[in-house]
């Protein structure tokens, strides 16, 4: 692997990690988090039972994409993006993007319709490194002299 390639890699394992973190975060939570209380203006014991089974499968289900999501790109940036195989150059920026994108999107939908302050601008950060990976894997190299 190149300079050039081992920065690509780096700039898309950095969110890689921060999904999983996520995804297993929101996997274990036994309620819902604070923003999420605020968005929906009452606190979890307050919630009916059956409330409370809903969130927390929608959580849940939330959780299981991070982590689902981050399984296949960490199986594409140690086998061919390590590899050097040019489809997964666009592969794991395009995955990790579209995901966070939609993430942050849903996320800034609460934001914006509710009392909560979600941590869309975090996720829409995890966008901007799966791009900026993009443009290291394609950015032009200067050719080396001969010799």
């Amino acid at each position: 692997m190149t300079r050039r390639d081992i920065a690509a890699a780096v700039l898309h394992a950095v969110p890689t990690v921060g999904l999983m973190a996520q995804g297993l975060l929101y996997l274990t939570t036994p309620t819902f988090m604070s923003y999420h209380a605020d968005a929906l203006a009452t606190t979890w014991d307050d919630l009916p039972p059956h409330h409370q089974g809903f969130v927390l499968g929608v959580v849940k289900g939330m959780g299981a994409g991070s982590v689902g999501v981050t399984l296949a790109l960490a199986v594409l940036l140690i086998v061919p993006f390590r590899r050097g195989d040019r489809w997964a150059r666009w592969a794991v920026p395009l995955v990790g993007g579209v995901f966070t994108a939609l993430t942050a999107y849903a996320a800034y939908t609460i934001d914006t319709r509710t009392p909560a302050d979600t941590p869309w601008r975090q996720t829409l950060g995890l966008t901007a490194l799966y791009a900026a990976g993009a443009v290291v894997s394609y950015w032009p190299t200067k050719p080396r002299p001969a010799g």
